[in-house]
């Protein structure tokens, strides 16, 4: 089979042949200073590693340079960890806010719940002093013509009475 890095198959990117040449290409330039310095400037500027210009480095026989690669490899390693704090705080404070935001969400639901139950309240109580009023108008108009028919039966008595009178006498 053939090499692969970019296989998601195992036996492609993990190949016996590519591991042999990559530990000899390390021991072959592991005091290679020009090489060395061109592999440290390519990582200064964090434009990532092979797995050979990698493997120079863990082989690196030059004391300075690993002194170079260590200073480089903490600075790195401090840049990742800043990163992941404040990736860390950003997710916080975003979780905290979409946090506070689901709690107004659920005060303003509950609120508007309560103001659901107490608009459909007014509105029962509205209808109910409507049918109350409702009764009450058609029972004083009733009391009215009640009235009205008495006095007119009042009045038409009055007039047979007066007509009587008149042909009696």
């Amino acid at each position: 089979m053939n090499y692969d890095p970019k296989s998601s198959h195992a036996e492609e990117f993990i190949h016996h042949g590519e591991i042999e040449e990559t530990l000899a290409y390390g021991e072959a330039n592991r005091t290679n200073r020009e090489l060395i310095d061109e592999i440290l400037a390519k990582a200064r500027e964090r434009r990532g590693l092979t797995h050979r210009e990698a493997m120079v480095l863990l082989d690196c026989g030059l004391e300075d340079k690993n002194q170079e690669i260590y200073e480089l490899a903490e600075q790195i390693k401090k840049e990742r960890d800043d990163i992941l704090a404040k990736a860390e705080a950003y997710a916080n404070k975003t979780m905290d806010a979409a946090e506070e935001n689901a709690r107004a969400l659920m005060s303003e639901t509950e609120v508007l719940r309560k103001a659901s139950e107490a608009a459909e309240a007014m509105r029962a109580e509205a209808e109910e002093n409507y049918r109350k009023m409702d009764y009450q108008a058609r029972s004083l108009a009733f009391n009215i013509l009640d009235s009205a028919e008495k006095t007119i039966k009042e009045g038409l008595n009055t007039i047979a009475d007066r007509k009587r009178k008149l042909i009696e006498e």
